[in-house]
């Protein structure tokens, strides 16, 4: 294979890798759901070793996960992975707003408070949760961005991935979210703005602690709900 060609084959594989978690990261692959090479190559207009590599990248991140002799689906956590990993979280979350408070910019904090005014004025939508989480994720970007840590950044934006879909299902369960996101996103603002990094550290932990709360729950009502049926 000469050098164009193998260029040619990286891209793709690596489109087809941002597409695919993209699918995971906005809920369109359920836990648990096979991921059909077929149904791949039909959405996305691509061979199959593209699909097959990008599959094999996002399993050894522990997004996807291959079984023996059926095939590869998005994996399913357990509480105490769930907890495991917003433990995680909460302690790189709030290690990103307390360098984003000593190094962030004044134009990284003017693009947060735009984005603040998207949340508020999304807050009346009642429509599907992907759009207000979307908001979300891009306040934590740039807040992550704003810190200037590029390896705190990797690992946050793989790390998010595995939990994207339980996020989906509770937002929708729980419309009040959307506010009280907003609430706790300008607290944070606020500590950076103010070059408060011990503030803005500890309202992003406590931030984080409340949606893995809310997270926790809505499992708990989706397995009362199957134990009913």
């Amino acid at each position: 294979m000469d050098l164009a060609n193998k260029l040619v084959k990286e891209t793709t594989t690596m489109a087809v890798y941002r597409r695919l978690y993209d699918l995971v990261l906005s809920g369109r692959f359920q836990p648990g759901e096979w991921i059909r090479e077929r149904e791949l190559k039909e959405m996305l207009g691509v061979s199959s070793t593209p699909i097959r590599e990008a599959m094999r990248m996002l399993v050894q991140e522990r997004i996807l996960e291959s079984v023996p002799h059926h095939g590869v689906r998005v994996k399913e956590l357990s509480v105490k992975e769930l907890k495991d990993l917003y433990e995680l979280r909460a302690e790189l979350e709030g290690m990103a707003a307390r360098l984003a408070a000593e190094r962030g910019s004044s134009t990284h904090f003017k693009q947060m408070e735009n984005l603040l005014n998207l949340e508020q004025a999304h807050g009346g939508n009642t429509g599907h949760a992907t759009d207000a989480i979307e908001l979300n994720n891009r306040f934590h970007d740039l807040v992550v961005e704003a810190g200037g840590n590029l390896a705190l950044k990797s690992t946050l934006h793989h790390l998010r991935a595995g939990i994207s879909w339980i996020q989906v299902m509770a937002w929708n369960r729980n419309k009040e979210r959307h506010a009280l996101t907003d609430h706790q996103h300008r607290g944070i603002w606020e500590a950076l703005v103010n070059r408060d990094p011990q503030l803005a550290q500890a309202r992003m932990h406590e931030h984080i602690w409340d949606t893995i709360s809310l997270m926790l729950k809505s499992r708990q009502e989706d397995a009362s709900e199957q134990a009913g049926e």
